[in-house]
């Protein structure tokens, strides 16, 4: 088979590696568990529900899961600092898979990961983001 060919199935191999790569390092709540918290009714359907529409959501091994740095956990909600973060983040054309692994890395910004930043410096992980999703503009 001509390498043309085989081109796009590695493609789309190496996109899934990277995707299970992505999600193996990020702590995860299952949507039961996020709807509970939120305290949407498990009957409720998605439109009922955009508490849970607004977030990054995956699908491991057939189960919706949510990373759990979108959570204030200890006051049952979204956290609010996301909120901007993925809205811009959508609006730049970002995958959530893309967001996800850049909320998973190693920023300069900060001594830890934004994802974990977030905490305490959600302000300072939205500008670095906002700063990172700028299009280039050459002059």
């Amino acid at each position: 088979m001509s390498q043309s060919l085989d081109r796009p199935e590695s493609d789309a191999r190496r996109r899934r590696v990277l995707r299970r790569r992505i999600l193996s390092r990020v702590a995860m709540i299952e949507e039961v568990e996020a709807r509970q918290m939120l305290g949407v009714p498990p009957e409720a359907t998605e439109p009922l529900a955009p508490g849970l529409i607004q977030l990054l959501r995956f699908r491991v091994s057939g189960v919706w899961r949510y990373p759990s740095f979108q959570f204030d956990l200890s006051n049952h909600r979204v956290h609010l600092d996301f909120v901007p973060v993925i809205a811009a983040a959508r609006a730049a054309g970002w995958s959530d898979y893309r967001l996800l692994n850049w909320m998973m890395r190693s920023h300069l910004d900060f001594d830890e990961l934004p994802a974990d930043a977030l905490r305490v410096r959600g302000n300072d992980v939205l500008m670095a983001f906002l700063r990172e999703s700028e299009t280039e503009c050459h002059g």
